[in-house]
């Protein structure tokens, strides 16, 4: 950037025009401080306040500077290139990782672990929804969602998530009639 003019105002202000517009540099005490498009800065002596606006360079774009400018646009070219499973995976970030490793799981797990796996779709569905209601009934707030493939559709759905001995669970099952008997199983077991 080309320094045109500086103009002392008054004592210890001064206005520096520049190609890219007007800066003004003011004292405080002993500090010099630099504002102008962009840029606020502090420095210990006016010298050094006009040698950082002659190096300041002018940002495209809104005052982004070129090399975050650089890094998003390849970061969204690397996001336009992944596959779905990614993307997913990254939108639904911790989650997905704890539902990974399982910290957290899903109805279906739930299901699947009791033997209940072979239900049809609209039956897995309808428990999950009364085990959603009866968390919100117990905490107050929705469950947390993760992004998930469908099993048969393969689908991306959105999906709650539990922590796997989360009492919602067990009263979902035992208040949704398609899935009361994988409950009585586990109950005539243990007797």
């Amino acid at each position: 950037m080309k320094l045109t003019q500086i103009v002392k105002r008054a004592a210890g202000h001064y206005t520096a025009r520049t190609t890219a517009g007007t800066f003004t540099i003011t004292r405080t005490g002993r500090t010099w401080h630099l504002v102008g498009r962009r840029i606020t800065a502090a420095y210990r002596t006016l010298r050094a306040a006009v040698a950082a606006l002659k190096a300041h360079r002018p940002t495209p774009l809104g005052g982004m500077p070129t090399r975050l400018a650089k890094v998003i646009a390849r970061t969204h070219q690397a996001a336009r290139t992944t596959t779905k499973a990614l993307k997913y995976w990254c939108l639904s970030g911790l989650i997905a990782a704890a539902v990974e490793n399982g910290a957290l799981i899903r109805t279906g797990d739930m299901l699947e672990r009791l033997g209940g796996g072979d239900l049809k779709d609209g039956y897995q569905s309808w428990y999950g929804k009364f085990v959603k209601k009866a968390y919100i009934a117990a905490n107050g707030q929705p469950p947390v969602m993760v992004w998930a493939q469908h099993r048969t559709t393969g689908r991306w759905i959105h999906v709650a998530a539990y922590q796997p001995l989360d009492r919602a669970l067990f009263v979902g099952l035992t208040t949704y009639k398609q899935t009361r008997h994988l409950v009585q199983v586990d109950f005539m077991e243990v007797a």
